[in-house]
C-alpha cells in the first residue's frame, strides 16, 4: 500500500516560513529524515516517492496556492490511483496552541480554505489529518495577515522540535495506525 502524504503551503520563497507553510516545512523534514529527494514536479506538484519506515510514500507540496489545493491532491491521487484512506494531510491550524499537535480522521475544514479545497474536490472528508498549531492571535482584523506572517523569533526558536514532534506523529501513523498516534499525540 503507497500512502499519500501531503503539506499544505503557498510556493515561493516569500512564503517559505510562514505559519501557513508548515505543512511544507514537515513534509521538509520527511524527506530529510527518510532520503526522499522532492525533484518531481508534476500534477500541479512537487514530489518524491521512497520509504518511511519501511512504508512506501509519496510525499507532496502543492505548487497552486493554499485555497485551490484540492486541485493539486486530487491530480497526483488520479495518477497514482489513490483512495481517501491513502491521503494523509499535514496542515497549519489556528485553533490549537502553538505547537501542539492533533491527529484526526475525517471531520470538516474549520475554515481552512487548503482542507476546504480538498474536500470540495474528494467529496468527502476520510483521509487523515496531522494538524499544527499556531495559535489563534488577538489583535488581528484579517486572520490571513496572521498565517500569511513568518513566525515570531519566539516561535521560530521552537519551530525545529515541534516540526519534529510532527514528523514523528506522521510516522506513528503510517506504522501503528491512527487510533495509536492520536493517543500518542493528541
Amino acid at each position: 500500500m503507497v500512502n499519500l502524504i501531503v503539506g499544505l503551503g503557498n510556493p515561493g520563497r516569500r512564503y517559505r516560513y510562514t505559519r501557513h507553510n508548515t505543512g511544507f516545512l514537515v513534509i521538509d523534514e520527511l524527506a530529510r529524515r527518510n532520503g526522499i529527494a522532492l525533484e518531481e514536479r508534476r500534477y500541479k506538484t512537487r514530489f518524491g516517492r521512497g520509504l518511511i519506515k519501511e512504508h512506501e510514500a509519496i510525499l507532496a507540496k502543492p505548487l497552486t496556492f493554499m485555497n485551490l489545493s484540492g486541485l493539486a491532491v486530487g491530480r497526483i491521487m488520479e495518477v497514482f490511483n489513490l483512495g481517501k484512506k491513502d491521503l494523509i494531510v499535514i496542515q497549519d491550524d489556528m485553533d490549537i496552541d502553538f505547537g501542539r499537535i492533533k491527529i484526526r480522521q475525517g471531520g470538516g475544514h474549520g475554515g481552512h480554505k487548503g482542507i476546504e479545497s480538498i474536500r470540495d474536490l474528494l467529496g468527502a472528508s476520510g483521509f487523515a489529518r496531522i494538524k499544527v498549531g499556531i495559535g489563534r492571535p488577538k489583535g488581528y482584523n484579517d486572520l490571513s495577515d496572521y498565517v500569511l506572517e513568518p513566525f515570531s523569533d519566539d516561535e521560530r526558536i521552537l519551530l525545529r522540535g515541534i516540526i519534529g514532534r510532527a514528523t514523528e506523529s506522521v510516522e506513528t501513523l503510517l506504522c501503528e495506525g491512527v487510533q495509536i498516534a492520536m493517543a500518542r499525540f493528541n
